[in-house]
């Protein structure tokens, strides 16, 4: 085989046929790197890999995103693309082929050493949603012949990561929803009381409520992305709540002037609008009023009134009965904490006498 000669800028080339009349061009500053680099695509076309793809990173995470958006929510579609642009920025660039484990697991020590976005570490769950991103991405790669071999699977999430709890509003926060008027106070409380999602909760029409029977029929969604009603994201979405008598009251009174029973109106809210209202409405509460932050409230009433977990699993719908007893367990070391403070507190000298309570003893 000749020799190749060096091109005007002193590197080498070299090329080989990938099909369909296209070839794949490869650069060196030696000879042997040429040879080598052909080598190993030799090897990939060996294992079925189609080298007339794009192997940047960039490009495989924006095709991931556009092809999963309509199967998202808005507000998962959200985090999933917060959490692939950092990806993105840290290795867009890099080559899907070349890309390590160890390369992927530098992100997450860094992300878990400090997030971006509140300057403090990441916690536990946040780590692994961005782990899932890129493993989703590696395997859309992995499903369209770009690599054979995913160096996503084996990335490790940080183990001692501080694991993050949603906490639930306060009775003091939940009287001042009760006492303050809003356009979107009757969805906030359907939300507390009730555990819809904010889609479920769009959806809902007044004949999905029964308040003879104080019951909520949950069997459909509405998809803010497309405009369209659809089941709900899981099986265990569809499911009947019962309505506590807080919430029954609150309907009994609630105006029925159009079909739906949030918002008070002919039209649907989009999620922008939604965002616009639960915002002005924190601000006029004076604390952070969100969907998610009330449907954990609501969790937080079943286990505060004794619900067992899998009637608590069925009335808020989790696919999972692991998500409904990771809250009950923490809310249960919440409480367990609590009451060792209240023992410790017991058994403290007291400030203004200098005694200590002690148990009593008896004479013999």
């Amino acid at each position: 085989m000749p020799k190749r000669k060096a091109r005007a800028d002193g590197r080498y080339a070299g090329k080989i046929y990938i099909g369909n009349g296209k070839y794949k061009y490869v650069y060196g500053k030696t000879e042997k790197e040429v040879k080598d680099k052909l080598a190993e695509l030799r090897v990939a076309l060996n294992k079925g890999v189609d080298l007339a793809q794009r192997t940047d990173l960039a490009f495989w995470i924006d095709r991931f995103l556009a092809r999963e958006k309509e199967k998202m929510t808005p507000e998962w579609y959200e985090t999933c693309e917060a959490r692939a642009l950092l990806w993105k920025d840290r290795l867009g660039a890099a080559d899907v082929t070349k890309i390590t484990t160890a390369d992927m697991e530098d992100v997450l020590l860094d992300l878990a050493r400090r997030n971006p976005k509140t300057g403090k570490p990441s916690a536990k769950k946040t780590l692994t949603e961005y782990r899932n991103i890129i493993a989703r991405v590696f395997a859309y790669a992995a499903r369209n012949r770009v690599i054979t071999f995913d160096p996503s699977s084996y990335i490790a999430v940080d183990k001692t990561a501080p694991v993050a709890h949603r906490d639930a509003i306060t009775d003091a926060q939940i009287a001042a929803i009760h006492a303050t008027p809003h356009p979107a106070q009757l969805a906030c409380l359907i939300m507390l009381y009730a555990g819809l999602r904010l889609g479920e909760l769009a959806a809902l029409t007044w004949s999905d409520v029964d308040l003879n029977n104080g019951t909520i029929l949950v069997n459909k969604s509405y998809n803010f992305r497309t405009g369209t009603i659809k089941p709900p994201k899981t099986a265990a979405g569809n499911r009947t709540v019962p309505i506590p008598p807080p919430l029954i009251e609150i309907l009994k009174t609630a105006p029925r002037t159009s079909l739906l029973v949030a918002p008070n109106g002919d039209k649907r809210w989009t999620y922008a609008v939604w965002v616009y209202h639960l915002e002005q409405y924190s601000k006029r509460l004076g604390f952070p009023v969100k969907a998610h932050c009330l449907r954990h409230t609501c969790c937080t009433l079943y286990y505060e009134a004794g619900i067992d977990v899998l009637t608590a699993q069925h009335w808020i719908g989790h696919a999972d009965p692991a998500t409904t007893m990771g809250i009950y367990t923490h809310l249960r070391n919440q409480k367990e904490a609590a009451n060792v403070s209240k023992l410790a507190a017991f058994f403290t000298p007291s400030v203004s006498d200098g005694c200590q309570n002690t148990p009593a003893t008896v004479d013999k």
